[in-house]
């Protein structure tokens, strides 16, 4: 189970807040400016993908912060998988 957070700029700071969570800090996540994914927005972008109730934590928690879960959220989260790809392709080569 996986949701997205479209986080604009004003409110970026509560992301390392939220990550930091016990319970949401043991999931994947992802955190990726919205222009470094191709998209032309002044946002960040957070993947948390986990289990059912992780998932639910962080959208209370974002929630309370007013940043609601992307309803359509294909699109971003293949750019954003495919970014994580190219970086640890990247890495691979340095360190092959």
């Amino acid at each position: 189970m996986y949701t997205i957070f479209k986080v604009p700029a004003d409110k970026k700071d509560v992301v390392p807040k939220i990550l930091s969570d016990e319970m949401i800090s043991r999931q994947s996540t992802s955190v990726r400016d919205g222009d470094s994914l191709g998209f032309d927005e002044d946002v960040t972008y957070v993947l948390i993908e986990g289990s059912e109730e992780a998932v639910e934590k962080a959208e209370e928690m974002f929630g309370e912060e007013e940043v609601e879960a992307l309803e359509d959220k294909e699109e971003v989260y293949d750019a954003i998988k495919k970014a994580d790809e190219d970086a640890a392709a990247g890495v691979g080569t340095i360190f092959g």
